[in-house]
């Protein structure tokens, strides 16, 4: 296009401002037209700077929008990150109980399972109960295990191994999920324990990979460890029911009689 016209009046007003050099002084009319041409780029400045205007405005809301969508976007990534919270809340709970109380079933592959139940105290002692034959207490604070056979009512105390006190004592995943800081991946499915709608995580611990329950209080409710060979061990738990003091006790009871540990 041509810009040399650009900023000139249209023919036709032109002509009606010299249609007026009949009524006025044609002198009049000639410097009322030339005011009006010089007037106009004004008026073209001003609309364009308008129209700036308009632009800018509209460039400064996307900005806002753009700048309330991220606003939006980093209000729900800690929300969505619920999970995460609520399973810390979960792994707290393994770190400050009274008692806690575990029915254990253990399985190699499509072997046959072998239930117990085992029973920890805040102070680290620990009793695990297979059948009705054998009961074991280890016994942190004292350095010593208590093996209890119920048949022939015999009891044997022997000090803790040395290799089992460096990893981590009777129950090794506890001091491992206590510690864990990894990346624990929330599961969508949920499951009914106990009548209680529970949620999980999978996660991976150096004794092999978890899987944890909780219900909506984010207690645990049951957990799945798995590791070689085909192991699969399920757990079970109930947090701070109390415990008769003798139960933990890893002095032998009334009525059985002392054997010797095995030779090493």
């Amino acid at each position: 296009m041509n810009r040399r016209f650009e900023n000139e009046l249209s023919p036709s007003l032109k002509s009606s401002l010299r249609s007026l050099e009949t009524a006025a002084d044609g002198d009049v009319v000639e410097a009322a037209a030339e005011a009006a041409q010089a007037r106009l780029p004004a008026r073209l400045a001003r609309a364009q700077g308008a129209t700036r205007t308009r632009a800018a405005s509209r460039s400064g809301w996307a900005v806002a929008v753009g700048a309330t969508i991220a606003l939006a976007v980093g209000l729900v990534i800690p929300m969505l990150s619920s999970d995460s919270d609520a399973f810390a809340a979960a792994q707290a709970r393994f770190r400050d109980f009274d008692t806690l109380w575990m029915t254990v079933a253990q399985r190699f592959g499509d072997g046959a399972t072998t239930t117990s139940r085992t029973v920890v105290d805040a102070r680290g002692v620990v009793r695990t109960d297979v059948g009705t034959q054998l009961s074991v207490i280890v016994d942190a604070p004292r350095g010593r295990i208590l093996t209890l056979q119920h048949e022939p009512r015999q009891a044997m105390i022997a000090p803790i191994p040395k290799t089992a006190a460096a990893q981590g004592g009777a129950l090794p995943w506890l001091e491992e999920l206590r510690a864990f800081k990894g990346h624990a991946i929330a599961l969508k499915e949920t499951r009914i324990i106990d009548g209680r709608t529970a949620h999980g995580w999978r996660l991976r611990l150096p004794g092999g990979a978890m899987t944890l329950w909780a219900d909506e209080n984010d207690l645990p409710l049951a957990m799945r460890q798995e590791g070689g060979g085909g192991l699969q061990i399920d757990y079970r738990f109930e947090f701070d029911r109390p415990i008769p003091p003798e139960l933990l006790s890893s002095d032998p009871p009334a009525g059985y009689t002392p054997v010797a540990p095995d030779d090493e």
